[in-house]
């Protein structure tokens, strides 16, 4: 398996990039839970519907810890939280939390470790475990 991409023309005329071609991800698709609780029922003894409970279980409590300010780890998976969305004001006096709160939103970091080592080009890089063995390959649909 592998990430395809294809690639595009910048067609923006005052990008310092104009004309220039860059890799574009071409997605093979959406899986959905369904086939996610399938996948994982043929790799080990869980049924999908054990498995079904426990996602909705694990939906429902990192919402719960989420909603209640926490940052939720999971480990491999990475860090999930919540932050508010706010216009801004001069005087912190004037700041109104039903009127300047605009929103929220979901963020997610994935796990990674940063580097540590005396090569300018790796030292403060972030290793992400989900992009472990990932390759790129061109696609020929256009």
């Amino acid at each position: 398996m592998a990430i395809h991409y294809r690639l595009l023309q910048n067609k923006i005329k005052g990008s310092k990039n104009y004309r220039k071609y860059y890799a574009h991800t071409v997605k093979q698709g959406v899986i959905s839970l369904e086939d996610i609780e399938e996948m994982i029922e043929e790799n080990c003894t869980a049924k999908a519907s054990d498995v079904r409970l426990v996602l909705r279980e694990l939906f429902d409590t990192v919402k719960f810890y989420m909603q209640n300010g926490y940052t939720v780890d999971l480990k491999e998976m990475g860090k999930f939280s919540i932050s508010v969305k706010s216009v801004c004001v001069d005087d912190p006096k004037e700041f109104r939390h039903d009127r300047h709160i605009t929103g929220f939103k979901c963020n997610y970091t994935p796990q990674g470790k940063r580097y540590h080592s005396a090569e300018p080009e790796v030292k403060g890089h972030i290793h992400r475990g989900l992009l472990d063995g990932c390759e790129a390959v061109e696609t020929k649909y256009y």
